[in-house]
């Protein structure tokens, strides 16, 4: 992963993988994330606003999903 262009999450210290971001379905995404030197996959259902199912529990969390459906489907 490390020289792929990534998305800096605002309001975190993660780092969005560009590349990573695939769509699921019409709601759900796949995508890579960097957060302190660890990568980690997530999924994020866009139209709910869950992170792996669940509903977020941090503005940092909030603020990837955010990041993570925009460059999957534009703004909405």
């Amino acid at each position: 992963m490390i020289g792929q262009p990534t998305v800096v999450v605002p309001n975190s210290s993660m780092q969005l993988y560009y590349g990573s971001v695939e769509p699921i379905d019409d709601t759900d995404i796949s995508f890579v994330v960097n957060n302190n030197g660890n990568s980690y996959r997530l999924e994020a259902d866009c139209a709910d606003g869950l992170l792996d199912g669940e509903v977020p529990t941090s503005l940092a969390e909030a603020e990837l999903i955010n990041a993570a459906c925009q460059v999957a489907f534009g703004s909405i």
